[in-house]
């Protein structure tokens, strides 16, 4: 038996009806203690708001702030979600960017989406951020394997890695901003590289042969355990529209909490589940000095929220259409700075499943870069982040000291990563650390998910040696051209201004040494790489530097106004150029000589990548989290078909491969009264294999009934793999009243499964399959219920 401490019966306040005070509320139910929760604003959730999206006669449910989660990384919150029985449903992941309204787009849903601008195949700024990908997925851990505290920064690490300004702008900057809700404005690149890297690795993002967690969303929207828990709660201890000021300690202890109108209140113990700078505000004027120095390095940016229909904020291909959609821009047009502005469109037909035949288009976009048209607006919000930094880290580490000290605890995503996870987590250890509650399960750390060190496999060591040899053999051969020629440039605008004594202007490049420049080897390295990236515009000069240079001879006799002056400097000018010009060709033939070596190199480069363009598009695939969704097999007939063994009879088993054991779930929805089981556990299936399977549905109510079934394929790297040549999925399936009937599912493990990397190590394979009760429209056309995926 397990004696706990007695904790006497306390009467406490949450302050903040967040994830973090709903976590604190939810535990501390299940003690018997007396709690209050207050929120400045109308209602309970915080992020956690589901709101209505009606489109015609038709409305639904849409998640403005929170949306998904998985098992991994929320293990506490799904936990919790199982106890209080919250259906969640599987959900699709995908990301794409499009730059500058649609200069450059990219997306992660396959290769047309990849590439969905088809001249990007042959676009080195695409190779090269893909290549960069690759390896910042394989090298970043590195970090986290050295094991040793470091402050630097996302900006720094680039930086000093040599990273390109595509990888840059047009994928971590987008990516970080989309995770975090950070603009790069607010401290993207300013973010805590160590900390950026971790959470990525938790999510299997730097994963090139891992498989990633599956994703879920609330079936019914996140609100749903807002209200599933505050449905016993007594009304008049939830304080709404009343803004906690301030806190103030009694003579015994007890903490009195001061509201807006001069209100006030004592309690045992306080909850702060609030933002990090909100809760400094609140215990300012009482704070003690430690408290002062942790909690004011803490911030927040506040962000805007639109619920809308507008597509003009999604990527102009609809090939790039993706679940998460970040839009980015430079202020300045014609700026080579790096991007500035981020706004990022949630997909909610993808990530909710509402099917667009029915709603339209259903978008939620974060602090968008253009207002979207006012008739398309259905909702505006404004929810506040965490802004992450080298001091807020550090200021994290010490959050203990000053935990349930003066009867005051604090909560919220602030005190680890700034997720949903963090937040609710946070609120269950106050419930359960500081005041004995009891929760029936064990809180786990999620921010070491997957342990504290990455440890490389022999794959990623072989991976590694690739990309080393890419990156010396062709990112090496551009970098050095792109150097040569910005030497060049900068040698030919010194020689012009020695001949001609030239003041430095726009049209030259200062170089203060020049035998320097001339006898120094060209590095290919870290530096090398920021200054080479940025010189790929001197390709596609026109003129070189013998046209600025004429330009250059004409100005200054332009600029000398005594006519005497003017003939004397053009006589002089007359005996000069020719050695000048000499000089100038001998710099013209070296520079011609190396641009033909790198270019016959580039060519020869091109060709070789060619040939390992489709195993590294493998690769990008898995390490990006790119790949398909299980289909019917090629060229197999649909269920209607006389004879669904066409394909099956052209199908060669892989004998020696060892056999795949493949696993049936089954589920219906609440409002669909038929019972649906399959009638076996397993299968074991060699490669190339058919195989045949059963599921039995039994109609138990007393009239006849429509359903439509989908189905999901996990892990999620086997969907592309896994063909079916006949089911009943995405039809109409009828049963009368009572009515039992089976239904067969033909499928077979395509044999490239054996050729794929990130295929090894899967030895078990779940189909499962959920059915819906099916609606029709006023036309008599079936209508996909919510839950079900538009397939038109």
């Amino acid at each position: 038996m397990i004696n706990r401490p007695y904790y006497p019966r306390k009467k406490v306040a949450v302050v903040g009806g967040g994830s973090a005070g709903i976590g604190a509320l939810w535990a501390l139910n299940r003690s018997p203690h007396d709690v209050y929760i207050y929120d400045s604003g109308d209602r309970l959730g915080g992020h956690t708001n589901t709101v209505e999206f009606a489109k015609g006669k038709y409305k639904t449910l849409v998640d403005t702030g929170f949306i998904v989660m998985n098992e991994e990384t929320y293990p506490n919150f799904m936990n919790f979600l199982k106890r209080i029985r919250v259906e969640t449903v599987p959900t699709k992941m995908s990301f794409s960017v499009s730059r500058d309204q649609g200069l450059f787009e990219w997306a992660s849903a396959g290769f047309n989406a990849l590439f969905c601008q088809p001249g990007n195949l042959l676009s080195p700024k695409m190779w090269r951020m893909l290549l960069d990908i690759l390896r910042f997925n394989q090298y970043a851990v590195d970090l986290l394997r050295t094991n040793k505290p470091t402050q630097e920064t996302l900006g720094e690490y680039l930086d000093r890695e040599g990273y390109s300004n595509v990888f840059r702008d047009d994928y971590l900057i987008p990516l970080t901003g989309a995770v975090w809700s950070a603009s790069p404005d607010r401290g993207v690149l300013e973010f805590p590289a160590v900390t950026l890297i971790r959470f990525l690795w938790n999510h299997h993002l730097l994963s090139t042969f891992a498989k990633r967690p599956t994703w879920y969303t609330v079936a019914t929207g996140s609100k749903t355990y807002i209200d599933t828990i505050m449905k016993g709660f007594p009304k008049n201890h939830v304080v709404l529209n009343t803004r906690v000021t301030a806190v103030t300690n009694e003579n015994d202890g007890r903490v009195r909490i001061h509201t807006e109108g001069g209100q006030s209140e004592v309690f045992d113990h306080v909850i702060l589940a609030t933002h990090g700078d909100e809760a400094y505000s609140i215990i300012r004027n009482s704070a003690t000095d430690l408290e002062r120095m942790i909690l004011e390095n803490f911030q927040t940016t506040e962000n805007d929220v639109v619920l809308h229909s507008d597509t003009s904020l999604m990527p102009e291909s609809r090939k790039a259409w993706s679940a998460w959609n970040s839009l980015t821009k430079k202020s300045a047009v014609g700026s080579t700075g790096h991007v500035d502005q981020v706004s990022l469109t949630y997909n909610m037909n993808i990530l909710q499943n509402i099917p667009r035949n029915v709603f339209g288009n259903v978008l939620v976009t974060l602090n968008p870069l253009h207002e979207p048209k006012p008739k398309t607006v259905q909702g505006r919000f404004k929810y506040r982040h965490a802004i992450y930094t080298g001091a807020a880290v550090l200021a994290q580490e010490r959050l203990p000291e000053i935990q349930n000290k003066r009867g005051i605890s604090y909560a919220g995503g602030w005190t680890k990563q700034g997720f949903h996870e963090d937040a609710f987590t946070s609120g269950l250890q106050a419930a359960v650390e500081h005041l004995g509650a009891s929760i029936p399960f064990e809180i786990k750390d999620s921010t070491y998910s997957r342990g504290l060190n990455p440890e490389l496999t022999f794959m990623d060591k072989c991976l590694r040696f690739w990309i080393f040899l890419i990156q010396v053999l062709f990112i090496g051969v551009f970098d050095r051209l792109a150097w040569s020629l910005t030497k060049t440039r900068r040698l030919a605008s010194s020689r012009a201004r020695a001949l001609f004594s030239f003041p430095a202007n726009d049209h030259f490049t200062t170089d203060t040494n020049n035998n320097e420049t001339m006898n120094s080897i060209p590095r290919f390295g870290r530096q090398i790489a920021a200054e080479a990236s940025n010189a790929w515009s001197c390709l596609s000069c026109r003129g070189g530097a013998s046209t600025r240079f004429r330009h250059a001879q004409r100005r200054f006799l332009s600029e000398s106004t005594p006519k005497r002056q003017q003939q004397q400097t053009q006589q002089q000018q007359q005996r000069t150029i020719p050695n000048g010009m000499n000089q100038m060709n001998e710099v013209y033939k070296r520079r011609n000589r190396s641009t033909a070596y790198y270019t016959i190199s580039i060519i020869l480069g091109t060709v070789a990548f060619s040939y390992g363009s489709v195993p590294m598009y493998k690769m990008i695939c898995q390490t990006t989290g790119w790949g398909g969704q299980p289909v019917r097999a090629h060229g197999g007939t649909s269920v209607s078909s006389s004879d669904p063994e066409d394909l099956s009879q052209k199908l060669i088993p892989i004998t020696d491969a060892k056999r795949i054991r493949v696993t049936f779930s089954a589920s219906v929805s609440d409002v669909l009264p038929w019972k649906f089981i399959p009638q076996q556990r397993e299968v074991r299936v060699l490669p190339g294999e058919t195989a045949l399977a059963f599921y039995t549905a039994t109609n138990k109510s007393d009239k006849d009934i429509i359903g439509v079934a989908t189905y999901s394929v996990t892990p999620a790297q086997v969907a592309p793999y896994f063909s079916k040549i006949q089911c009943f999925c995405f039809e109409e399936q009828r049963l009368q009243a009572g009515e039992t009937v089976d239904m067969p599912v033909f499928f077979y493990l395509d044999p490239d499964l054996l050729k794929d990397l990130n295929m090894r190590g899967i030895e078990t394979v779940t189909l499962n399959y959920t059915f819906f009760k099916a609606r029709y429209d006023g036309n008599g056309k079936v209508k996909m219920p919510a839950g079900v995926p538009d397939i038109n």
